[in-house]
């Protein structure tokens, strides 16, 4: 199996999405035709572009999630905080009531009915004029009412996270499309034979990708000796065992399938959907997110590196593969180019982690 080079795997990115519409009219076909090395260039930037964006929305995507989560716990404390203050309210009221009939409203007790929290703190504080009875009810009273001030406050919090997150989301799908769309634009000025001649080579990453999904049992017998791992169909016998050889098996399988960003399978990946559906078929859960994985695998040495393995790439975090042995991952590269095996250093790698 001959992994993708550099060039290539970000040469391809988009390419399939981009090359899917047509010439567009108008001032871009005046413009002079760029050059094959110009557009390799650009879109070169663009899907590392896109890429990064991809990740972005992620994170924000798990990040809410969680901040979701949050909020409804936050939501729980307080609804049991507030039946409880509403409950010594009503004693509270029922006490008032009593003093009332009997020859007036203890203006303790009065404080306690106040609305004004600020109010029932600053004064408050003097209970030595009330029984012994009535200074425990009304200390619990404050206690009540602080603890749903708190507890107020952290819905209110997680609120405004979450609204936050949700147009950090939208940032991030917008910088996406705007990519994708500049690549579309600036691939539609090629000429028609170099347009050709780069939908050639998106195919053969393609082709090359499915061969090794073929080879792979033989792949995988070969990595004893530094060749390789992974398999295919169940036949996968490398040096990874249980969990870890499960996963590498399913990494295996999906290759060959497209890349298409916020994708977790199956049949089409991101680079962290691909690692998360790996690992699901292990029974780990991982989240959708090539950042957030990176914080909650145990990390190891590059040196100690295992098939099975994740390994991450860029500062921040922005890629994700698994590591199959023999030097070799499987990745999903970036829009338009498949889940493929690439090297292990093809890209600035910054660390690796075992789920």
């Amino acid at each position: 199996m001959v992994p993708s080079t550099l060039p290539l795997r970000l040469l391809a990115g988009l390419l399939l999405a981009a090359l899917g519409f047509a010439v567009l009219p108008g001032s871009a076909a005046a413009d002079p035709t760029p050059s094959l090395g110009e557009v390799q260039r650009r879109v070169d930037a663009l899907n590392k572009d896109a890429a990064d964006a991809a990740e972005r929305y992620n994170t924000a995507k798990v990040q809410l999630t969680e901040t979701n989560r949050k909020m409804r716990s936050a939501q729980n404390r307080y609804a049991v905080t507030k039946r409880h203050l509403d409950a010594m309210k009503a004693l509270v009221g029922r006490i008032a009531v009593a003093s009332y009939k009997s020859g007036g409203l203890d203006p303790t007790v009065a404080l306690v009915l106040s609305e004004d929290p600020q109010t029932f703190l600053r004064q408050a504080a003097d209970l030595s004029q009330v029984t012994r009875r009535q200074s425990a009810m009304l200390q619990g009273m404050e206690a009540a009412q602080l603890q749903a001030a708190v507890d107020r406050k952290a819905v209110a919090d997680q609120k405004a996270r979450a609204a936050a997150l949700q147009d950090k989301i939208a940032t991030e799908k917008d910088a996406i499309e705007s990519r994708l769309t500049e690549a579309r634009d600036l691939l539609a000025r090629l000429e028609a034979k170099q347009r050709a001649r780069l939908l050639a080579m998106q195919r053969a990453a393609t082709q090359r990708a499915l061969s090794a999904r073929s080879d792979a049992p033989r792949a995988s017998r070969s990595s004893r000796d530094g060749g390789g791992g992974g398999g295919g169909g169940g036949s996968y016998d490398g040096p990874a065992s249980g969990r870890a050889a499960e996963a590498v098996r399913t990494a295996y399988a999906q290759l060959g399938d497209p890349y298409a960003w916020g994708a977790a399978g199956p049949g089409s990946f991101d680079c962290s959907g691909l690692t998360m559906y790996s690992w699901a078929a292990a029974g780990v859960s991982l989240p959708h997110s090539s950042s957030a994985q990176y914080g909650v695998v145990r990390h190891v040495a590059i040196s100690d590196l295992q098939p099975g393995d994740l390994v991450f790439y860029y500062s921040p975090i922005s890629h994700v593969g698994i590591y199959i042995g023999g030097g070799k991952i499987i990745d999903a590269p970036y829009p338009g180019l498949s889940v493929h095996i690439s090297g292990l250093n093809s890209m600035p790698l910054v660390g690796a982690g075992r789920p």
